[in-house]
């Protein structure tokens, strides 16, 4: 289970909060598909297989219009990475509906996405939040004549 003490906090509170959401949601999913009869939870883990893609579109929308807002200079690559993220849940849940393959599932949800998430949070989301905030800071000291 991913634990939000071990999730690095950003510059942006939207950011955090989105963070916590995503913890919340996959730790569900790891719940049903590790737990006891997953077979009869199919439509369960449908469900949360589905709000954390959706989840995902929405953090990333957000988060890319801030990028794109400010002038963040890697913006292009942080943008890869949030396509690249959802191309690749995508072809997960896409695959989990054709087959119901438990265990791709489970190595999924417990290591590929928790290991992604995890990089993309210290590598990216670090850097573009701690950018953002600054730029952000900036431009209201100048609006106050500072």
């Amino acid at each position: 289970m991913l634990d939000h003490h071990h999730i690095p906090q950003v510059d942006l509170e939207f950011v955090n909060h989105d963070h916590q959401e995503t913890l919340v949601i996959t730790n569900r999913l790891e719940e049903l598909l590790t737990g006891s009869g997953p077979e009869d939870q199919i439509a369960a883990i449908d469900g949360a297989f589905f709000e954390l893609l959706n989840h995902h579109h929405t953090h990333f929308e957000h988060e890319n219009r801030e990028m794109e807002r400010y002038g963040f200079p890697a913006y292009e690559l942080h943008l890869a990475e949030h396509q690249h993220l959802l191309s690749g849940m995508d072809k997960e849940l896409q695959h989990w509906l054709r087959t119901r393959d438990l265990a791709r599932a489970r190595d999924y949800v417990l290591n590929v996405f928790p290991h992604w998430l995890m990089n993309h949070l210290v590598n990216m989301d670090t850097v573009s939040a701690t950018y953002i905030h600054r730029v952000r800071h900036d431009d209201l000291d100048q609006a106050q004549g500072f």
